[in-house]
């Protein structure tokens, strides 16, 4: 019966909720077993060669590089291959971009251009179509700015 003597045909209401929040346990690997790795992102940046790191062989790739460290051998690359300050490379290179602020020694084929910074020195011959050396820079070889950098003649 309701308030006041009149009939009330509504179902009681239920009591409040509170909202439930999940606990969630980390299971602890177990001591055998390897850790696992996240999925690679995407980088944005280059392949760094450490200040510390020596390499010696062939160097390929798609993505670009930065020497800090030493290189010995060859390098391709279809990107860019950009030679820090302090950053040595003792390989002939072909890439789409050359940077060269640390040293080279070694040939130089670019699809897209050379450039020596005011800090790189290079000793060997450059063929790109486009070749940008710095004031204060040093080199040391011949240069072939033909329209192909691959050399080939049609």
């Amino acid at each position: 019966m309701g308030i006041f003597g009149k009939n009330d045909s509504r179902p009681p209401e239920p009591p409040p909720t509170r909202p439930v929040t999940p606990t969630l346990h980390a299971a602890a690997p177990a001591p055998h077993a390897p850790p696992v790795a996240a999925p690679a992102a995407h980088r944005a940046g280059p392949c760094v060669i450490g200040s510390k790191v020596q390499l010696k062989g062939e160097l390929h790739g798609a993505e670009a590089v930065l020497v800090e460290g030493t290189i010995e051998g060859s390098i391709r690359l279809t990107a860019e291959l950009r030679v820090a300050p302090g950053g040595t490379v003792k390989a002939d290179v072909s890439a789409n971009t050359v940077v060269v602020a640390g040293e080279v020694i070694g040939d130089c084929h670019a699809t897209e251009r050379v450039v020596l910074e005011a800090t790189g020195r290079l000793t060997g011959n450059i063929r790109a179509p486009r070749i940008v050396i710095a004031e204060g820079a040093s080199f040391r070889g011949t240069s072939d700015m033909s329209a192909r950098a691959g050399g080939d003649k049609a």
